[in-house]
């Protein structure tokens, strides 16, 4: 059965011009698909004459939303692997409700909606092993170029179902732990022996730096970050490294956010950590950037942390 034929035709106009009325740039597309009717970068529009117009003439077209020009950030939770990323990242940083759309595909997916930040917002990403915030969760922006493009209900999905409202909720602000993890600096994936080698210096080299012992609580903050960054660096296979590095990232971005250490030293030391172990291998099928994405996740939780003194417990 094909997605066209699935179910009794639904004129989109009603739709389309009641997200144009609350600042929603809208264009259409083709039904049951993502490709967009009309050059949608430069004619996507709120105009209620122009909708009218397009929806007239393919009153079934479904109903694109252009991410920029409405200042949106839509997060798309895909399939299985991203409700796990999802539940783990909100889990760990707390869910802000929003409103969110059921997207129709049969193994489940959701994209929730997000008011984009004014500064830095996120460009598109798409989540893997190996790249975006986690796998199985794209991004779709208020960045690069025009930006990202979603579907809209009651739009019809290849699958022959519709996207629906999941929660018909105001805009929330895009989380800032959320726009964080989209525009956070990436670190490259060592390609070599040589590069791992490397890594494993520059990880046993914190074990000797005086220079960041400025005060009593500085010298235990470097011999807290010389400690674990070897700690990791010498774990094999099978022992955990990642949970490790994960909870060594928390412990040290609390120590950053408390002003004892610097948050560039405490990203390299611990992304050296990680390549060291081996967590990045080349020859781990899907395991490409994992060790950057684990640090990114512990640093920014212990960030919201600070801690000042060895007493501080």
């Amino acid at each position: 059965m094909s997605a066209v034929s699935a179910e009794s035709p639904v004129r989109m106009l009603p739709a389309a011009l009641a997200l144009a009325a609350r600042g929603i740039v809208v264009f259409p597309v083709r039904v049951g698909s993502k490709k967009p009717m009309v050059a949608w970068g430069s004619q996507a529009t709120t105009d209620p004459n122009v909708i009218s117009c397009w929806w007239t003439r393919w009153p079934y077209a479904s109903i694109g939303v252009a991410c920029k020009p409405s200042r949106l950030t839509i997060v798309d939770v895909d399939g299985p692997a991203g409700r796990a990323s999802w539940a783990a990242l909100t889990g760990r940083h707390g869910h802000t409700p929003t409103a969110s759309v059921a997207t129709g595909r049969t193994d489940g997916g959701v994209h929730y909606w997000y008011r984009a930040p004014q500064t830095s917002p996120p460009g598109n990403s798409k989540g893997s092993d190996a790249s975006g915030i986690a796998p199985g969760i794209d991004i779709r922006g208020a960045g690069d170029g025009d930006g990202g493009m979603a579907v809209a209900p009651p739009s019809l999905h290849h699958s022959g179902r519709r996207y629906q409202w999941a929660d018909r909720l105001p805009l929330a602000d895009l989380p800032d732990w959320l726009h964080e993890l989209t525009t956070r600096p990436t670190t490259p994936v060592p390609q070599s022996p040589a590069d791992i080698a490397a890594a494993r210096r520059r990880a046993a080299a914190y074990r000797a730096r005086p220079d960041l012992a400025k005060t009593r609580a500085a010298r235990w903050a470097t011999a807290v970050l010389a400690g674990e960054t070897t700690d990791i660096a010498a774990m094999a296979p099978e022992s955990g490294r990642s949970d490790a590095l994960n909870g060594a990232a928390y412990k040290l971005g609390r120590l950053v956010a408390g002003g004892l250490l610097d948050e560039h030293d405490v990203r390299q030391a611990l992304t050296d950590a990680g390549l060291a172990a081996g967590l990045d291998d080349p020859a781990r099928e899907g395991k490409r950037g994992s060790t950057a994405r684990t640090v990114e996740s512990g640093l920014s939780a212990g960030m919201r942390r600070p801690r000042a003194c060895q007493e501080d417990r």
